[in-house]
């Protein structure tokens, strides 16, 4: 590893150490070393500019180097700068006080030029090396949020789930949870003229960040075709082709669509790929069934079914994360929920810790 990027400051009030270390660093290849001749004027550059490495005498004017390392261990933007104190004191007590208040290691004056040479570049390798997993780590963490965003964009809001159930007659309500900061699943709901509303839940392949992705894609052929949705059999199928021919095989997901009349309580619908939903009917749960092949081969055949909700009926969508997540079988749990419940979502929808991302939702009709 070269060092020409490596920021080093050394910090001691003796102008023949500060001497003799830059030409051990110089000759090591850092490309900026920094010098100060206390712990005050050493601090200001630091904050400044966050170096990878000082090398810090103990003795000096001003601020020594125990309070210095006091100063900075108490600050959290420099937990991970490497301090690599050089000192003449040479008992146990000292050399244990110095590691007690943060320092990363500590080398002995009069220095062995080959040791402190080997010290200095094994705690170089180190600090750019977390900086490199630092600076991932922040990227990555910004793209999650950035997709985190896209995907709050998609979801119904609670506003909108409140909006839509007064004009459809419906009482709507939904969970979900990722199983990790992001996931593949999302679902939708939309109005699609006086009478008819959809439902589509997509369940991509993957997990975390490329699940989501894979879920932002298929969410950008869902809007595509919107217009299909009043036959849902053919608004998969179109899904099914388009997937297979922009992903070559590599973007699968299950997914279910719906459509609903407020006035009849007509239901379409067609899944590939998803746990068969469940209707509940005067105490009775009936699954819907669906086809097996998920979305992105681009042979999946569909057509559409239908059924009617009266009344009190009660629909349920929902990934594999919510059936894999309970300790009975969804059908049983249904028996014996209470499905008048305001939130009947929530209420479903298990406390543990997950294995897979989990969407549910249930639609009852007023």
């Amino acid at each position: 590893m070269e060092f020409s990027r490596a920021h080093i400051v050394i910090i001691d009030d003796d102008p023949t150490n500060r001497v003799l270390l830059k030409n051990v660093c110089e000759k090591l290849g850092i490309g900026i070393i920094d010098e100060a001749e206390d712990g005050v004027a050493a601090l200001e550059l630091i904050t400044r500019f966050q170096p990878d490495l000082i090398l810090l005498d103990l003795r000096m004017p001003k601020m020594d180097g125990l309070e210095l390392m006091r100063q900075l261990r108490a600050n959290p933007n420099f937990d991970r700068l490497s301090i690599l104190v050089q000192t003449s004191l040479q008992g146990e007590d000292d050399r244990v006080r110095c590691f007690n208040l943060g320092a990363t290691d500590v080398v002995s004056r009069p220095f062995h030029l080959a040791e402190l040479k080997a010290r200095i570049k094994a705690h170089l390798r180190s600090a750019i090396s977390s900086r490199v997993l630092f600076d991932f780590r922040n990227r990555i963490q910004a793209h999650i949020e950035i997709t985190h965003s896209f995907l709050d964009a998609i979801l119904p809001s609670p506003e909108k789930i409140e909006q839509i159930s007064e004009k459809y007659g419906i009482n709507c309500s939904s969970v979900y949870r990722p199983h990790d900061e992001i996931g593949g699943d999302l679902w939708s709901l939309r109005g699609m003229d006086e009478d008819n509303l959809s439902i589509v839940l997509v369940d991509a392949s993957a997990h975390g960040l490329a699940g989501a992705i894979n879920a932002l894609r298929v969410d950008c052929l869902v809007q595509e075709y919107n217009d299909e949705l009043l036959d849902p059999g053919t608004f998969l199928d179109k899904l099914d082709a388009a997937m297979a021919k922009i992903s070559f095989g590599q973007l699968f997901a299950g997914a279910i669509a719906l459509t609903y009349n407020k006035k009849t309580g007509h239901v379409r619908y067609a899944g590939s790929g998803i746990p068969y939903p469940l209707l509940v009917k005067d105490g009775f749960v009936q699954e819907l069934k669906t086809r097996g092949l998920p979305l992105g081969s681009g042979a999946v055949s569909l057509s559409s079914e239908s059924f009617e909700m009266n009344k009190g009926d009660t629909l349920v969508l929902y990934s594999d994360g919510w059936s894999e997540s309970l300790s009975e079988e969804p059908a049983d749990l249904l028996k014996k929920a209470d499905l008048h419940k305001q939130d009947l979502a929530k209420s479903l929808a298990p406390e543990s810790s997950l294995i897979d991302d989990l969407t549910l939702v249930t639609i009852q009709r007023r």
